[in-house]
């Protein structure tokens, strides 16, 4: 199984993104992502392909309604030359308050969204400079000639995909699924993988060939407890400023729903604390990757044979400690 490291841009320089993306690539890590959040994507992402040589860079994820189809093709090719055929390309629906509350986006139709734009981006990464891309869809649609030959034509597209609809839409269009955090390994092997497959086989599909990818929330000290301290206030933040749906399906799929109650009560309101009570021990056990360096080692076997790669999310730092914020990325790298 591969291990990645996300950026998720928040209170990071760049500069800082680039030193950790050295060190973890002389460590040994496999991957490297920018989530487009806090930052945009493309732009660190180039920086990282410029310093470093030979892990895979990817979004994690793109947001499909805040970039076109043209915009986001010509970018992932540009980068993938540039990173000499280095990328992964996530790409997501986002949720009604990102598309609608931060960009004014009517958030529509995502399951024909996602399907259109999926096929539109691989056909993109087909087409040679001088030919053209047409499509037509309900959405989207396409008549243009390019000017620069993808440096190649099977750049993978994983889809983020948890709701039971955008699983099957991951499994007939895309390579692979971008599963998101607060994801147990049972959940990812008993409930995603069986329905991502049993789509790409209707398509007539290879369903053997669909790639997982899971971000996990990771926080590693030695004092355990101020660990999962750290991993139950990054669940709780999941909540705020915005609600997020998806983060409050996973906690009542997995039947913590006095948790996710908790949370949408409490965290919009201010009171964190009380939110971090309502999370149980099991959540953090199941969902999380806190604790000593030993104890997290032995949860990434959890997901051994399950996912092809657990992308690290660092939950244990203080934003206003850049220092703190380097140490625990360092923790993560010599994981």
């Amino acid at each position: 199984m591969r291990r990645g490291l996300i950026f998720p841009g928040g209170g990071m320089a760049q500069r800082d993104m680039i030193q950790i993306a050295q060190e973890a690539e002389a460590a040994g890590l496999d991957a490297l992502y920018v989530t487009e959040a806090w930052r945009s994507a493309f732009v660190p992402l180039t920086a990282l392909a410029l310093s470093t040589e030979r892990v895979r860079l990817g979004t994690y994820v793109l947001n499909a309604y805040g970039r076109s189809p043209f915009i986001t093709g010509m970018s992932a090719v540009d980068v993938d030359e540039l990173s000499g055929g280095r990328l992964m390309l996530g790409v997501g629906s986002g949720n009604r308050f990102i598309n609608v509350d931060w960009q004014g986006v009517p958030h529509e139709r995502p399951y024909r969204k996602m399907t259109e734009y999926v096929e539109l981006l691989r056909q993109i990464f087909h087409t040679k400079a001088g030919e053209r891309v047409l499509y037509e869809g309900e959405i989207h649609r396409m008549n243009w000639v390019p000017a620069v030959t993808p440096l190649r034509a099977d750049v993978p597209i994983y889809l983020s995909a948890v709701f039971p609809r955008m699983v099957k839409v991951a499994g007939r269009v895309a390579d692979g699924l971008a599963l998101g955090a607060i994801l147990s390994a049972e959940y990812a092997r008993d409930v995603i993988q069986p329905a991502a497959r049993a789509a790409a086989e209707e398509a007539g599909r290879d369903p053997h060939r669909l790639g997982f990818l899971m971000g996990a929330m990771v926080a590693v000290d030695d004092d355990r407890e101020r660990a999962r301290r750290a991993a139950r206030e990054a669940i709780c933040r999941l909540f705020a400023p915005l609600p997020h749906p998806y983060y409050e399906y996973m906690l009542r799929e997995h039947g913590f729903s006095a948790a996710a109650d908790a949370a949408c009560q409490y965290v919009p309101a201010g009171q964190l604390e009380r939110a971090v009570e309502a999370i149980p021990d099991e959540a953090v056990d199941r969902l999380t990757m806190a604790g000593t360096a030993d104890e997290v080692r032995k949860r990434l076997t959890d997901y051994e044979g399950i996912v092809d790669e657990v992308i690290c999310v660092n939950v244990f730092y203080s934003a206003s400690d850049q220092s703190s914020m380097l140490d625990a990325y360092r923790r993560l790298i010599h994981l």
